[in-house]
């Protein structure tokens, strides 16, 4: 089979994505509790370009195979009765261990990392329907639990940007968007959710905190870091929080003012899909991927693609994708993915 392979982390993007290497190697054969997935497509996230420059916080044993989910049809089972309940069906697959990842024409899944793609939902979209929708149900939760009446969102132009402000949008949240180019905002404010401001306006921080007091929102997500982080909370209203998911900034959270933690009960914490789901336990996280597919197929949660690569061509279509991350997904293609 092909597979993508990273020898090392670089901590430049463009460098990283040159590093890459198409090879080829023997197709791995499932064990215990496995499948074997003829991969159909996979998708580039923000993470995964992260992993690359070594910048996500895991440690991997190179050389690695990136990719941390797609989609395809299982073509082996590694035993149990589960296993060949599977054999055949096309599935959406993701990595969550130290092993060989997406980018490739085979992977071998554990089976609780496998979910089922219905008839309406194609392989293509289905290849990006794990990460970013349960983020988004997942960060929706949040607000529904903390009680929270209304949200602030940074990297509103972003994928999952989008697909927050469609999800709000359809469950009368008010969204308050956050971009960092002025040509992001009318884009932005086409969605529907909320008003939209430009962090790079003069008035941002004034703009924000009047908004976040007249809407009443006392939640913040961030998907930038860096000094953003400081920023939203600053403009948070008393007891207000910033739930940091993303760090597309590449720099620490910053900015933070100790008396909005000490004496205005502010707070900054994290949020981890992975970690999310697993407090969720099996039948409400299967309940929450049942939600997530039917929200794309109405076009809520889907998932817009800027660019289809063949994996061949995996180091010159990513280079070009870089220029134009804020259009969509790059989708990396095995075979016909529709």
């Amino acid at each position: 089979m092909r597979a993508v392979v990273l020898d090392g982390y670089r901590p430049i993007a463009a460098d990283a994505i040159a590093s890459l290497r198409v090879v080829e190697k023997p197709v791995p054969r499932p064990g215990p509790g496995e499948v074997l997935v003829r991969m159909a497509a996979a998708p580039c996230n923000p993470s995964d370009l992260m992993f690359l420059q070594g910048k996500y916080g895991e440690n991997r044993t190179f050389p690695a195979v990136p990719g941390r989910e797609g989609s395809g049809t299982i073509a082996a089972i590694g035993g149990g009765i589960l296993g060949r309940f599977l054999a055949g069906r096309r599935v959406a697959c993701g990595r969550m261990t130290d092993r060989d990842g997406t980018w490739a024409e085979f992977f071998v899944a554990k089976i609780r990392e496998c979910v089922l793609l219905p008839r309406f939902l194609g392989l293509e979209q289905g290849a990006a329907s794990l990460l970013n929708p349960l983020t988004c149900l997942g960060l929706l939760a949040e607000v529904r639990e903390g009680r929270h009446r209304a949200a602030v969102q940074t990297a509103a132009s972003s994928q999952v940007g989008r697909m927050l402000a469609r999800l709000f949008r359809r469950e009368g949240i008010p969204l308050v968007g956050v971009v960092r180019g002025p040509g992001q905002v009318e884009p932005a404010l086409a969605l529907g959710a909320g008003p939209v401001l430009c962090s790079a306006d003069p008035d941002f921080p004034e703009s924000l905190a009047r908004l976040a007091r007249d809407l009443r929102a006392t939640i913040a997500f961030d998907a930038v870091a860096g000094g953003m982080t400081g920023q939203l909370l600053g403009s948070m209203p008393r007891g207000g929080e910033v739930v940091a998911y993303g760090a597309l900034s590449g720099d620490l959270c910053s900015g933070l003012a100790p008396m909005d933690l000490i004496a205005r009960e502010k707070r900054v914490r994290g949020f981890y899909l992975g970690e999310w789901i697993r407090d969720r336990g099996p039948l409400r996280a299967w309940r929450a991927v049942r939600r997530s597919q039917r929200l794309i197929a109405e076009g809520v949660l889907r998932t817009e693609i800027a660019m289809r690569i063949p994996i061949e061509d995996v180091g010159t279509g990513l280079a070009a994708y870089l220029a134009r991350r804020s259009e969509g997904k790059a989708l990396l293609t095995m075979e016909g993915a529709g």
